[in-house]
């Protein structure tokens, strides 16, 4: 089994979708509305990853609290989504001259490996880091 996609309600496809293709390569797989519902809803895609896009005639904000990692961690719930680069160093650097909002500044895991936060433009979470080195993400079995 794998993750399908994952989904987030935007305020604009345009802008949103503008956004995920400028900065993360992502190009729009279709695009299709639920009339009934009053949705307009974009696949973007990259790499198997794919990014679904929900616009909605009656989108509420997203709230103050959720916009600030210490405080979303502490709400049940989906927190955020990540990508994975080699190319951490550069990619924030890329976002910092772009004027790209960031949520969290680089740290460090405790194995070394950095990551960082920004928000997306309607201020969803968005983290990227670098891969585990040397092989995939270890397999673990029975509780955690």
């Amino acid at each position: 089994m794998k993750f399908g996609h994952i989904a987030i309600s935007v305020s604009s496809l345009k802008i949103s979708g503008a956004f995920y293709r400028k900065y993360f390569g992502m190009v729009c797989a279709g695009r299709f509305h639920v009339k009934p519902a009053g949705l307009t809803i974009a696949m973007l895609k990259k790499n198997g990853m794919c990014l679904e896009l929900f616009e909605s005639e009656k989108t509420k904000r997203l709230p103050a609290y959720r916009r600030e990692l210490d405080s979303d961690l502490r709400t049940l719930g989906v927190k955020h989504f990540c990508f994975e680069t080699a190319g951490i160093k550069r990619f924030y650097e890329k976002l910092k001259k772009a004027r790209v909002p960031f949520a969290v500044d680089m740290r460090f895991f405790e194995d070394g490996r950095r990551y960082f936060f920004i928000k997306d433009p309607d201020g969803i979470l968005v983290e990227i880091m670098e891969p585990v080195r040397g092989s995939s993400v270890r397999k673990s079995r029975g509780s955690m």
